[in-house]
């Protein structure tokens, strides 16, 4: 790996651990509006509508921590460049 590329994979990952962090606080703070709607409800079919949103929250969420370790694998080149 050049030092180019080293740098340009550094730059990309801040930029994909920044965006991971600014998603996953939105995402919460979103997640957490749902479910006080949920518990606030007395209405079975938007309890229910609300539950099947709560888990598409939790789908991103995990998709965004995927992309966090994909992005910490991509690393694993450059550290094995420095140990040459």
């Amino acid at each position: 790996m050049t030092p180019e590329e080293k740098k340009q994979l550094d730059d990309l990952i801040a930029k994909v651990f920044t965006l991971a962090f600014e998603l996953g606080t939105k995402v919460d703070d979103i997640h957490r509006e749902v479910r006080e709607l949920r518990f606030k409800t007395k209405d079975i079919d938007l309890e229910a509508s609300l539950i099947n949103l709560e888990h598409a929250f939790f789908m991103v969420a995990q998709s965004i921590n995927i992309l966090k370790e994909q992005a910490r694998n991509a690393t694993i080149p450059a550290k094995k460049t420095q140990r040459s």
